[in-house]
C-alpha cells in the first residue's frame, strides 16, 4: 500500500512530461514480430536502446529535428496482453514539454518583478524629494537664450523659446507587455504540443504495427 501513494501522487504531475498510451497489437502477432516491426525507429543515429525479451528502452539526447520522437528524449515501450489481446503500452519523457510547461510562468515572474521593482524606485525618488522639500520649477530653469553679436549684426531672428516636452529627456514607463507576450507564446506552444505530438507517436506506432510504413 504504501509504495503505491507516491506512485499516484506522482502522475498527478508527471503528465505534464510524460506520455502513457497504448497502441492495439494486431491478432495473431507476436511480441517478438511486433517490437521488429518497431525496432526501425529506433536505428537512427543518436539512439541508445536496451532491448528486454518483450519490450525496450532508449534514451537520445540530441534527436533530430525530422524524428517522429524528437520531443521525447527517453521512453520505454512493452508488448502486453490485455482483454482485447496484446497491446504496445509505452511511456515517454520530455524535457521540452517540462520547459514550455514552466516558462509562462517565469515570465510572468519577471513582468512583475519588473513592476515591482519600477514602482519601489518611484516611490523611493518621490519621499526623497519630499524630504529634500525641493519642487521642480521649470520656468525658473528656462535658458536665457541670447543672440550672438555676430548674428545680431546680420539680423537674424531671436531665438524661439523650446516647446514644451522638448529638451527633455523621454523616459520609458517600465513594461512587462514583453514577458506577457513571451509567457502566452510557451503557453500555447506546450498546449499544442501536448496534444499534437503524442497523437503523431501513436499513428506511427499504429502503422508501422500495421505494416503500412
Amino acid at each position: 500500500m504504501t509504495p503505491e501513494k507516491p506512485r499516484s501522487a506522482k502522475r498527478l504531475i508527471d503528465w505534464i512530461w510524460t506520455v502513457r498510451d497504448e497502441v492495439p497489437v494486431p491478432e495473431g502477432m507476436g511480441a517478438d514480430e511486433a517490437l521488429a516491426r518497431i525496432a526501425p525507429v529506433f536505428e537512427r543515429p543518436g539512439y541508445q536502446v536496451q532491448a528486454g525479451t518483450e519490450g525496450l528502452s532508449y534514451a537520445n539526447p540530441s534527436p533530430a529535428a525530422q524524428d517522429t520522437l524528437s520531443v521525447f528524449e527517453k521512453g520505454a515501450l512493452r508488448i502486453e496482453d490485455a482483454p482485447t489481446g496484446k497491446v504496445l503500452r509505452y511511456r515517454l519523457t520530455s524535457r521540452i514539454m517540462l520547459f514550455c510547461f514552466l516558462l509562462p510562468f517565469v515570465f510572468i515572474g519577471f513582468g512583475q518583478l519588473t513592476l515591482a521593482v519600477a514602482d519601489y524606485q518611484k516611490a523611493k525618488a518621490e519621499a526623497k524629494e519630499k524630504a529634500e522639500g525641493t519642487k521642480k520649477d521649470e520656468k525658473k530653469d528656462e535658458p536665457v537664450l541670447t543672440l550672438h553679436p555676430i548674428d545680431k549684426f546680420l539680423g537674424a531672428p531671436a531665438p524661439e523659446k523650446p516647446k514644451d516636452g522638448e529638451g527633455k529627456s523621454r523616459k520609458r514607463k517600465p513594461s512587462a507587455t514583453a514577458a506577457y507576450v513571451f509567457s502566452a507564446f510557451f503557453a500555447i506552444l506546450f498546449v499544442i504540443g501536448r496534444s499534437l505530438e503524442p497523437w503523431l507517436v501513436r499513428r506511427m506506432f499504429r502503422r508501422r504495427l500495421a505494416g503500412e510504413v
